[in-house]
Formats: C-alpha cells, sequence, structure tokens
C-alpha cells in the first residue's frame, strides 16, 4: 500500500464525525476500472459481454470484496483496454466499498454511482422567434449546407418523442436505445426531445420549427429517466452503447450530454484518473471521432473552479463550498467542448456558469416537445416549448459539430472542434466555423502537439510522473499535480465522497 492510500484510510477513520455534503448516488452501486489480466494485452468485448475470462475475473473479483457485478461495459473497456465494471453490494456502502476496491493494486479508478440531473430550467410553455438560429448565423451557413442524413448525433439524455412529427423523419430509430431498463428510447420527460429539435428538427417541411440541420440522423440513447435523472452507470453504459455503434462503422460525429452534477473533487490529473466516468469519456475521447458536446452548468459558478458558496433549492442541498461541476471540469480531453449559455442580448445568461470553452443561446428557446403533454402550444401538430439553460446551449454546438461534419467528412472531432472555437471565438457562429473549417487545410488531426493533453494519454503511469501536470487552457480547471500537497488532496476528495448523504436538486422543466 503506497503512503497517499495509508493517509487516505486514515482520513476515512476520521471522517465519521464530518459535516454531510454531497452528491446523491445510487445506494450499493460502485464503478470500477481494473487493470486488464497480464495474459491479455488487448480486451476484446466478447471476453466480457459473455463469461469470457475477464468476465468471470471481475466477478471474482468482486466477490472477494463482498459484492457482485451488475454491469461490464465491453466497448468502452476494449476501447480503454481496461475492464469497466458496475459492482454492487448489500452489505457496504459505497464509500466503502470503493474505498477498499481502491486499496487493491489491480484497481484503476472507483467511484459511487452518483446522479447526474438534466441542465435545464423552465421559463415559459409558449412559442417565441427562434432568435438562437439567427444568432449563430445559421440562415446564411444553409446556402453552404443543412446537413446531411449519413451524419449521426447520438442524444445521451432522457430519449426523443419519435411522435413528434417535426423530429420524425430525422431520428435514427434503428441505433436509438434504452440503457436504464426497458425496450423503448423514447423520451417521458421531454428534456431529450427539446435538446434533439435544436440539433436536427426537420427543416423546410412548413411544421413546427428547424434544427441547426435540416438533415441529420439523431440517435436517442435513453439515460435519464422521466424525472430527468441519470446514474454514472447509465450515462456509462450510454457512452459504452455510442462506442459499439461507431466501432460497427456508424458515422457518430457528435455526442451531447446535457447534463450536470456537482463533486468535491478537484479536477486534477491525480482525481480525474481515479474517475471511472472520466476513463470512459476518455476512451471515447481517444477514438477522434465524435466532437464532445457537454452543459456548463445553470448555477452561476465557473467549471473547473471551486465553489464559494453553498447552494440549496427548494431547501434541498444542490453543493457545498469547494464543490466542482462535471462533465464540464473533466480535462485532458482532446475532442471535448464544454458550452455556457447566452441571453438575448448575447451577454452570458444570469444562470449559467461561466468559464466553458465556448457559449451558445441558451434562453428562451423553442424547440420540440413530447406529443403527449397537451398543455404546451401545440403548431401545426408539432409539440413545442419554450426553455432555458445550458442544456439549450449545448446542442446548437453539436449541432454545429454535425452541420460541419457533413462539408468536411475527412475532418476528424479534434479538427471539428477546433473550427469551432476558432471559427467562431467566444460565442458561437455558424457561418464563421464553416468558413474557418473551408480554408483551413493545416488543423492537426490531433493535439498531440499540446503536452497537456499527452500527459493525460500516458494516464496509466504512477502518480509521482505528475509533478506539475497542468489541465485543460481555457476551463481554467485543475490547478496541477504538486508532490505530497497533491496526494493529500486527492485524500480530502475521497474523505468528502466518503461522507457524501445528501442530494442535490435542480429545478427541471415545466
Amino acid at each position: 500500500m503506497n503512503i497517499s492510500r495509508k493517509i487516505m484510510l486514515c482520513l476515512l477513520v476520521m471522517s465519521v464525525c464530518a459535516p454531510a455534503y454531497g452528491a446523491d448516488y445510487v445506494p450499493g452501486d460502485v464503478l470500477v476500472v481494473l487493470k486488464p489480466s497480464e495474459s491479455e494485452s488487448t480486451l476484446k468485448a466478447s471476453s466480457l459481454s459473455s463469461m469470457g475470462r475477464e468476465s468471470l475475473r471481475t466477478a471474482s473479483f468482486a466477490a472477494s470484496s463482498g459484492a457482485w457485478v451488475k454491469k461490464v461495459y465491453p466497448a468502452v473497456s476494449q476501447a480503454g483496454n481496461s475492464v469497466y465494471a458496475l459492482m454492487h453490494s448489500e452489505t457496504k456502502s459505497p464509500e466503502e466499498l470503493a474505498h477498499e476496491l481502491m486499496q487493491n493494486p489491480e484497481v484503476l479508478a472507483a467511484s459511487p454511482n452518483y446522479i447526474f440531473r438534466a441542465a435545464a430550467i423552465p421559463n415559459d410553455t409558449y412559442i417565441s422567434d427562434c432568435w438562437g438560429l439567427e444568432f449563430i448565423n445559421a440562415p446564411s451557413a444553409w446556402d453552404i449546407s443543412t446537413g446531411s442524413k449519413t451524419v449521426y448525433v447520438a442524444v445521451i439524455d432522457s430519449g426523443i418523442d419519435d411522435t413528434n412529427p417535426d423530429l420524425t423523419a430525422n431520428i435514427a430509430a434503428e441505433y436509438s436505445k434504452n440503457t436504464i431498463g426497458g425496450s423503448s428510447a423514447r423520451d417521458d420527460y421531454g428534456h431529450g426531445t427539446h435538446v434533439a429539435g435544436i440539433i436536427g428538427a426537420v427543416g423546410n417541411n412548413n411544421l413546427g420549427i428547424s434544427g441547426v440541420n435540416w438533415n441529420v440522423g439523431l440517435i436517442s440513447v435513453k439515460a435519464l429517466d422521466k424525472n430527468g435523472e441519470g446514474s454514472f452507470a447509465q450515462v456509462m453504459a450510454g457512452i459504452d452503447y455510442v462506442i459499439d455503434l461507431i466501432k460497427q462503422g456508424v458515422n457518430i460525429r457528435a455526442v451531447n450530454m446535457s447534463l450536470e452534477t456537482y463533486l468535491p473533487a478537484e479536477p486534477t490529473h491525480d482525481n480525474l484518473v481515479q474517475m471511472p466516468l472520466w476513463r470512459a469519456f476518455k476512451a471515447l475521447d481517444e477514438l477522434n471521432t465524435a466532437v464532445i458536446t457537454v452543459a456548463a452548468g445553470n448555477h452561476h459558478v465557473a467549471v473547473g473552479e471551486p465553489t464559494t458558496r453553498t447552494e440549496r433549492s427548494n431547501g434541498v442541498l444542490v453543493f457545498g463550498k469547494g464543490y466542482y461541476v462535471y462533465p464540464p471540469s473533466f480535462q485532458g480531453l482532446d475532442n471535448m467542448i464544454s458550452v455556457s449559455a447566452l441571453d438575448t442580448d448575447g451577454t452570458i445568461a444570469s444562470f449559467s456558469n461561466t468559464n466553458a470553452d465556448i457559449s451558445a443561446p441558451g434562453v428562451g428557446i423553442t424547440s420540440t416537445w413530447l406529443q403527449s403533454v397537451k398543455r404546451l402550444v401545440q403548431e401545426d401538430g408539432a409539440s413545442l416549448a419554450t426553455i432555458q439553460g445550458t442544456s439549450m446551449a449545448t446542442p446548437f454546438v453539436s449541432g454545429a459539430a454535425a452541420l460541419l461534419s457533413s462539408v468536411r467528412p475527412d475532418f476528424s472531432a479534434y479538427q471539428i472542434k477546433r473550427a469551432i472555437l476558432d471559427g467562431s471565438g467566444s460565442r458561437l457562429n455558424l457561418l464563421a466555423a464553416l468558413n474557418y473549417q473551408a480554408e483551413s487545410t493545416e488543423v492537426p488531426q490531433t493535439s498531440t502537439e499540446n503536452s497537456d493533453y499527452n500527459d493525460y494519454n500516458n494516464y496509466e503511469q504512477s502518480d509521482s510522473a505528475y509533478e506539475g501536470v497542468n489541465g485543460e487552457g481555457s476551463s481554467g480547471g485543475g490547478s496541477g499535480c504538486n508532490g505530497n500537497v497533491m496526494n493529500i488532496s486527492v485524500l480530502i476528495v475521497f474523505l468528502l465522497a466518503a461522507i457524501t448523504k445528501k442530494a442535490y436538486h435542480l429545478s427541471k422543466s415545466s
């Protein structure tokens, strides 16, 4: 047992009298990442999806800690060349089980199965002008391209209502999937349908609205439930499924995740590599196929920086002092873009988290909604709603990535990201991004020239190899590792995670 793990054990023992703050989680569940067996240098999905060697080994490993394996994630395991699994214990708390697992050198990462929530907040339910499309110069960009049915966007969310007539033609039902249990990927909350409409409501059909893409393949990956909530494990299952589709040759060029949570883990290298979900993001990222877009969050805090206050919503704890918003605080990912929300005057919305990579319209956004919710305004048979949040800003960027991919199918995900960020500046400008993309023949395929990314590309090494590592630029994220100081920081994070008890709550779309 190394020094940091010994100190961690001492701190956990001391934590019993500490105050309780933090994100809620699924009782008994722990996500874990194991090293592959020595006999296999490269994992095969078949060895995990069936009761193959790695699957049996994982089951045995769980049993030794008094737990059992609820699920393995074959595609992300193969892509990350590590064993990703969800374990459960009826006798140990998630903190106890995660702590016990981390004592084993075969474990790369472990965490409780925390909860994500949709990053949207309610506004009104009346149709307004689609000002966001004008703001990002979409009408001028449509003179160049209106999208392509051969380009797909995976929406990891509450599902998509395939009965909404302004979406039906663009939904790729053959690839859509429910990852939380059930056979239908149809939305029963509304959030994912609203997000999907911003990306790709059918254009030029005399019906409802138009998305950033008139033509696109929308893949519904249902990972949030009817309350707009989903666990880390459910989101990981969504990522696992997306990776599997990409491996099969499905041309997914953007993955939209309009969700947020707050954790006490500072986004330093050592902390991130011990988060199973970060490793899943990293496995998807390294395919260099799809731009990953994430919402910055809705509590006016800075991405990558600790909160300076404790916030409650309707009497329920959202976060305490010293918390960080995730996933936008993730670092070391070449192809992720975090998105904050703009108000109609072009300023950052009052609710929006700041310090994101880019901003896009997020206030008073009209898009598609559940057909079954009759209290919302109907136009020509298409159900619409107007809501706000960084959830609404994020799909504008996902839509931009898909539209750019329809023009330059040869571009890697990193090249698409650079066209969006370098072409637009701080606020999304679709036409400028398209023009930048057309003129940019020297944009590198990946960020291998950036030493910050390279440090994360070698994340299997020991912590001592990362003294002085800093995070990715504009998010203002982690403060980097610094010997024993960093080890103590890691331990404090696990201490705080061990005493997590109280759920946070976000206001939901009406």
